[in-house]
Protein backbone atom coordinates (compact mmCIF):
# COMPACT_ATOMS: atom_id res chain seq x y z
CA UNK A 1 0.00 0.00 0.00
CA UNK A 2 2.77 2.45 0.90
CA UNK A 3 4.56 1.73 -2.38
CA UNK A 4 1.39 2.61 -4.35
CA UNK A 5 1.03 5.90 -2.49
CA UNK A 6 4.68 6.72 -3.13
CA UNK A 7 4.33 5.89 -6.84
CA UNK A 8 1.16 7.99 -7.13
CA UNK A 9 2.90 10.88 -5.37
CA UNK A 10 5.84 10.71 -7.78
CA UNK A 11 3.52 10.71 -10.80
CA UNK A 12 1.49 13.62 -9.39
CA UNK A 13 4.65 15.60 -8.61
CA UNK A 14 6.02 14.99 -12.11
CA UNK A 15 2.75 16.19 -13.65
CA UNK A 16 2.70 19.33 -11.52
CA UNK A 17 6.35 20.01 -12.28
CA UNK A 18 5.72 19.63 -16.00
CA UNK A 19 2.74 21.99 -15.85
CA UNK A 20 4.70 24.52 -13.81
CA UNK A 21 7.27 24.65 -16.61
CA UNK A 22 4.53 25.50 -19.13
CA UNK A 23 4.07 29.08 -20.22
CA UNK A 24 1.02 30.97 -19.04
CA UNK A 25 -1.99 31.66 -21.24
CA UNK A 26 -0.76 35.07 -22.36
CA UNK A 27 2.55 33.63 -23.54
CA UNK A 28 0.85 30.74 -25.33
CA UNK A 29 -1.49 33.21 -27.02
CA UNK A 30 1.31 35.58 -28.06
CA UNK A 31 3.43 32.72 -29.40
CA UNK A 32 0.73 30.77 -31.23
CA UNK A 33 -2.32 32.95 -31.87
CA UNK A 34 -1.45 36.65 -31.95
CA UNK A 35 0.14 36.62 -35.42
CA UNK A 36 -3.35 36.23 -36.89
CA UNK A 37 -5.73 37.20 -34.08
CA UNK A 38 -3.67 40.16 -32.81
CA UNK A 39 -2.22 40.77 -29.35
CA UNK A 40 -5.66 41.51 -27.88
CA UNK A 41 -7.53 38.90 -29.93
CA UNK A 42 -9.23 41.48 -32.17
CA UNK A 43 -8.41 39.64 -35.43
CA UNK A 44 -5.89 42.30 -36.40
CA UNK A 45 -2.57 40.47 -36.17
CA UNK A 46 0.25 41.20 -38.62
CA UNK A 47 -0.61 38.11 -40.70
CA UNK A 48 -4.37 38.77 -40.77
CA UNK A 49 -4.19 40.95 -43.90
CA UNK A 50 -2.71 38.12 -45.93
CA UNK A 51 -5.38 35.59 -44.98
CA UNK A 52 -7.96 34.54 -47.59
CA UNK A 53 -10.73 34.84 -44.99
CA UNK A 54 -11.26 37.50 -42.35
CA UNK A 55 -9.66 36.57 -39.04
CA UNK A 56 -12.37 36.68 -36.38
CA UNK A 57 -12.14 38.60 -33.16
CA UNK A 58 -11.75 36.24 -30.24
CA UNK A 59 -12.91 38.96 -27.83
CA UNK A 60 -16.53 38.68 -28.93
CA UNK A 61 -16.98 34.91 -28.73
CA UNK A 62 -19.20 35.09 -25.64
CA UNK A 63 -21.27 37.93 -27.10
CA UNK A 64 -21.81 35.97 -30.32
CA UNK A 65 -22.82 32.93 -28.23
CA UNK A 66 -25.64 34.49 -26.24
CA UNK A 67 -23.37 35.85 -23.51
CA UNK A 68 -21.80 32.47 -22.70
CA UNK A 69 -18.16 31.78 -23.53
CA UNK A 70 -18.08 28.61 -25.70
CA UNK A 71 -15.24 26.91 -23.84
CA UNK A 72 -15.75 23.48 -25.41
CA UNK A 73 -15.94 24.89 -28.95
CA UNK A 74 -12.75 26.92 -28.47
CA UNK A 75 -10.94 23.86 -27.12
CA UNK A 76 -12.22 21.85 -30.11
CA UNK A 77 -10.76 24.41 -32.55
CA UNK A 78 -7.40 24.21 -30.80
CA UNK A 79 -7.19 20.43 -30.37
CA UNK A 80 -8.52 19.65 -33.85
CA UNK A 81 -11.91 18.14 -33.05
CA UNK A 82 -13.44 21.08 -34.96
CA UNK A 83 -10.84 21.74 -37.67
CA UNK A 84 -10.45 25.15 -39.26
CA UNK A 85 -8.57 25.46 -42.55
CA UNK A 86 -6.59 28.47 -41.31
CA UNK A 87 -5.33 26.46 -38.34
CA UNK A 88 -3.85 23.82 -40.63
CA UNK A 89 -4.23 20.09 -40.76
CA UNK A 90 -3.84 18.12 -37.55
CA UNK A 91 -0.76 16.44 -39.01
CA UNK A 92 0.87 19.85 -39.59
CA UNK A 93 -0.96 22.52 -37.60
CA UNK A 94 0.05 26.12 -38.18
CA UNK A 95 1.23 26.41 -34.56
CA UNK A 96 3.48 23.35 -34.56
CA UNK A 97 2.96 20.38 -32.27
CA UNK A 98 2.48 22.34 -29.03
CA UNK A 99 -1.25 21.44 -28.91
CA UNK A 100 -0.86 17.86 -30.19
CA UNK A 101 -0.02 14.69 -28.33
CA UNK A 102 3.17 13.69 -30.09
CA UNK A 103 4.56 11.14 -27.66
CA UNK A 104 2.64 8.75 -25.49
CA UNK A 105 2.30 10.11 -21.98
CA UNK A 106 2.01 13.77 -23.06
CA UNK A 107 -1.79 13.77 -22.92
CA UNK A 108 -2.02 15.59 -19.57
CA UNK A 109 0.51 18.27 -20.51
CA UNK A 110 -1.13 18.88 -23.89
CA UNK A 111 -4.58 19.05 -22.30
CA UNK A 112 -3.25 21.53 -19.72
CA UNK A 113 -1.78 23.76 -22.44
CA UNK A 114 -5.10 23.81 -24.27
CA UNK A 115 -7.04 24.52 -21.07
CA UNK A 116 -4.68 27.38 -20.12
CA UNK A 117 -5.06 28.91 -23.58
CA UNK A 118 -8.85 28.54 -23.52
CA UNK A 119 -8.98 30.24 -20.10
CA UNK A 120 -6.88 33.10 -21.44
CA UNK A 121 -9.19 33.55 -24.43
CA UNK A 122 -12.12 33.52 -22.00
CA UNK A 123 -10.45 36.37 -20.08
CA UNK A 124 -10.20 38.38 -23.32
CA UNK A 125 -14.00 38.56 -23.37
CA UNK A 126 -13.93 40.97 -20.46
CA UNK A 127 -10.99 43.24 -21.29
Amino acid sequence: MTLRILAASIVAFASVAALAAEPDGAKLFMNHCAACHGPLGEGDGPVAGSMAVAVPSLRTLAMRNGGVFPEDAVAAYIDGREPRAAHGLRQMPVWGDIFLVVERGEEDVTAARIKILVWYIAELQYR
